[in-house]
């Protein structure tokens, strides 16, 4: 994810002043990880994969009796969080794809 260091470092890079050659290649930022949206995409996936196997996990332990319903219920709901996270911006992105696909060319 970005952080706001990352927008302020990357503002500061471009707000200097342009020699006549304009910005050199030397002048830009090195890519961060997770800078791209493939892998702010795989991240978001591996976190979301990971809240649903906890959840999983906790379930499992209460049925063995081995865990406190506390724990429990604080993992399933934070898996039900997810899943309802990972559902809505499924939505938004496949309506944005319909929508593009939509547009006049």
């Amino acid at each position: 994810m970005t952080r706001i260091s990352d927008a302020l470092n990357a503002y500061a890079a471009f707000s200097k002043p342009l020699g006549e050659s304009g910005m050199e290649a030397r002048d830009a930022p090195a890519p961060m990880p997770g800078s791209d949206f493939s892998s702010v995409l795989k991240d978001a996936a591996k976190v979301a994969v990971g809240s649903l196997k906890e959840g999983e996990q906790a379930s499992a332990a209460a049925i063995a009796g081995k865990a406190d319903i506390r724990e429990v219920v604080a993992a399933v709901a934070n898996a039900q969080m997810t899943l309802d996270t990972v559902v809505t911006v499924r939505d938004k992105v496949i309506n944005a794809y319909n929508e593009i696909m939509r547009m006049p060319i």
